[in-house]
């Protein structure tokens, strides 16, 4: 086993829950609000929940997660159950996407049925971060299996978003996350992704072309699928400590949980799980249950040992 790799598998799931409920307070406000009211944001604050509730990012990423963990493998039915059951506990922070879709599975449409007919009614208003928020499972199983990984991370997107830059984009944030768990260095694993989804949509390598070049004044922040990819690259790319990365996204304000989630991601298992402040850690909850990083780690463990027995 090599522990160095291991803590990149934790330092992934863990950055998703850290980064998810360090941007949960200030979801929506302006970075000059989030200045106005925090100077600089660095530590858990009281929002629509108390300091360090997690929010549909990480219970979304967990539910995806516990499917693979349990069945060994991505199955896209198990899943949508999972996800399901979630949805049936009234969820906070869901998107408005998501609940349309599975409010229409809840009535008892069938899944993908349900997921075409809000693409087809909403778009082209259908390209939201929900599905990026929660791939980041998909890369911990199948960083040894692209075709795999890159096969599953479209599906999962279509799982509830079945836009082509949602699928595209998970694809593409999976194919270097995979390289980080590796161990690659930054370039390499910007260079692998790039040239095996060379044929994704021009927009998202576009954005990501120019998301490395770019001054954090720059950086969209919204809950367009493309501008969460684009803040989630910068914030890896452009940082080498996790807390400062983390920090950094937050504070430029916009739909801050999510962007932190997924960049939390990427920096986790850039930096590894030891990077993770603790006191970070210590307070992260969902509700009343303070159980969440343990979760995560668990779930960690087992994918690890999923992905390198093949």
């Amino acid at each position: 086993m090599s522990i160095e790799r291991l803590k990149r598998f934790q330092g992934c799931l863990v950055g998703v829950a850290v980064g998810d409920a360090l941007g949960m307070p200030v979801e929506g406000m302006s970075r000059e609000d989030i200045k106005r009211s925090y100077g600089v944001l660095r530590e858990m604050v009281d929002g629509l929940r108390p300091a360090g509730n997690i929010t549909d990012d990480t219970m979304q990423t967990l539910a995806l997660a516990e499917s693979i963990a349990e069945l060994g493998e991505f199955n896209a039915d198990d899943a949508i159950r999972r996800l399901l059951n979630w949805y049936r506990t009234d969820p906070f922070g869901i998107g408005i996407h998501t609940s349309r879709v599975m409010e229409l599975i809840d009535r008892g449409v069938n899944w993908r049925e349900a997921v075409e007919r809000v693409e087809r009614l909403y778009q082209p208003w259908t390209a939201g971060n929900g599905s990026l928020m929660r791939c980041s499972p998909i890369a911990l199983r199948y960083c040894r299996d692209i075709v795999g990984l890159i096969e599953f991370s479209r599906e999962s997107s279509s799982l509830t978003h079945a836009n082509l830059l949602c699928r595209d984009a998970c694809a593409i944030l999976n194919a270097v996350l995979s390289r980080v768990l590796l161990g690659w260095d930054k370039k390499d694993a910007l260079s692998f992704a790039m040239e095996v989804l060379a044929h994704a949509s021009h927009e998202v390598i576009d954005r990501i072309q120019e998301a490395i070049h770019k001054s954090p004044d720059e950086i969209p922040t919204s809950g367009f699928v493309l501008d969460t990819l684009e803040c989630a690259i910068w914030a890896w790319w452009q940082h080498d400590d996790f807390e400062e990365g983390l920090v950094a996204v937050v504070n430029l304000g916009g739909d801050t949980d999510t962007n932190a989630a997924v960049a939390g991601a990427l920096l986790g298992a850039q930096c590894g799980l030891d990077a993770i402040p603790q006191r970070w850690r210590e307070k992260v909850r969902w509700q009343d249950d303070t159980t969440v990083i343990d979760k995560c780690m668990t779930l960690a463990n087992r994918l690890y040992e999923l992905a390198m027995s093949e």
